[in-house]
């Protein structure tokens, strides 16, 4: 169930467009690699560099992680 609501949440935060894909009855969310969303996916890589390349803590990550996005969000939504 977390494995699930990790990729569920990654899928919709890196992408804006997700595409039913319907197999052996099963519905699955399949990304539009055309709709990525750039400044999410830089974060994220930087996270995963701050995480694994430079054994930074979760916390430390977190919290810079969200002060950027805001940051982001502030700049972008102001212009």
């Amino acid at each position: 169930m977390i494995l699930n609501l990790a990729v569920w949440f990654g899928l919709h935060v890196l992408f804006v467009r997700i595409v039913p894909m319907h197999f052996l009855g099963a519905s699955v969310g399949v990304p539009v690699l055309s709709s990525v969303d750039v400044p999410s996916l830089v974060l994220a890589i930087a996270a995963a560099v701050a995480i694994f390349r430079f054994k930074m803590g979760m916390i430390s990550v977190l919290l810079a992680s969200a002060f950027a996005g805001m940051t982001y969000y502030l700049i972008v939504g102001s212009i």
